[in-house]
């Protein structure tokens, strides 16, 4: 986030406390004087996504965030974020852009090439996702367990390769065979996500 003008420091912890605590109409009527000054725009436009989306007002958040690209670089997490509501707008092509710029100037991103795959699984690019989160599993391997319960991979779940990639997790374990993996795959009953977090997509 950026630098925020010290007499607005103090109201900007309010309103991120707000937001912590997932009450984000409270942090809505706070946040007027951060987009009123044009040095703490950028943090008032970012708090005010955050706000937007706990209350899923994807529309909005992707009109901050084509104002926030335009007056400061996109980073990563304005990318992710991009990405996480375009899904959710029914924009897959969007989403899946997002997630290749981020990895055109972070190539190494863990949560960039697993937001990617699940992107891309999603839209029926299984060969490529599978791809995108072998890389995410070798640069985070800790991923495997996320993939493991992430409700985008269902069509992958029948896939060998995937289900290869997801074993590599426990080689140690000697007890985990292939009809122990498949009952935990029946198991799962992963919840919707609750918001942006960027290993969530």
């Amino acid at each position: 986030m950026s630098e925020i003008p010290l007499p607005l420091r103090r109201l900007a912890d309010q309103i991120d406390g707000w937001l912590e605590l997932r009450c984000p109409e409270k942090a809505l009527e706070l946040i007027g004087p951060l987009l009123a000054d044009p040095a703490a725009r950028a943090a008032g436009l970012t708090m005010r996504i955050r706000a937007v989306i706990r209350q899923g007002d994807y529309r909005a958040a992707l009109q901050d965030l084509g104002e926030l690209r335009m007056t400061q670089a996109a980073g990563d997490w304005v990318e992710l974020t991009e990405a996480w509501c375009r899904k959710r707008t029914g924009e897959l092509p969007l989403a899946i852009a997002c997630c290749e710029r981020l990895l055109a100037g972070n190539h190494k991103s863990d949560v960039g090439h697993f937001n990617l795959a699940c992107y891309l699984a999603l839209s029926g690019a299984t060969d490529r996702a599978i791809d995108e989160l072998s890389l995410a599993c070798g640069l985070d391997p800790g991923l495997r367990d996320l993939a493991r319960d992430e409700p985008d991979f269902d069509l992958l779940r029948n896939d060998p390769r995937f289900r290869q990639l997801l074993r590599v997790a426990h080689p140690d374990d000697a007890a985990a065979t292939l009809a122990d993996f498949d009952d935990d795959l029946e198991d799962d009953d992963p919840a919707e996500d609750a918001g942006p977090d960027p290993r969530r997509n």
